[in-house]
């Protein structure tokens, strides 16, 4: 059996590269529009990687958000050299804080990433991500 030590490394970059200040669309930074729209729902959101979905529901640029973050995991896994269906469950957990970031500000975010193979391993990353522009 493969090594599955590069899924602590998938975990980590799925957020970091979402976070990154490369990530820019509809004026302001991927994880700015994140962060307003958890805020928005309560400061907290659970995002299903897999199901491309999110609990609370978010709505505009934080459902856009949902749908990149989905986007980025199965070619970070192909990177990696992992089958994307590998996977039976992948989830990101944000905490954002007050106040919301202003555009092209910075944000911070405590994040829990937790993957479960087919075969039942489970792998958990804590990441503390800020963009800093």
């Amino acid at each position: 059996m493969t090594s599955l030590k590069a899924l602590k490394s998938v975990a980590h970059n799925v957020i970091h590269q979402f976070a990154s200040t490369l990530n820019y669309w509809s004026g302001d930074y991927g994880i700015n529009h994140l962060a307003r729209a958890v805020l928005d729902a309560g400061g907290t959101v659970t995002i299903d990687l897999l199901a491309r979905s999110s609990v609370p529901a978010l709505t505009d640029n934080g459902n856009f958000s949902v749908g990149q973050l989905a986007n980025l995991l199965p070619t970070l896994l192909v990177k990696e050299g992992f089958s994307p269906e590998l996977l039976s469950s992948a989830s990101a957990r944000f905490r954002f804080r007050s106040p919301a970031p202003s555009i092209g500000g910075s944000t911070a975010c405590d994040c829990l990433v937790s993957f479960t193979t087919t075969e039942g391993r489970s792998y958990e990353v804590r990441l503390t991500e800020l963009n800093a522009p």
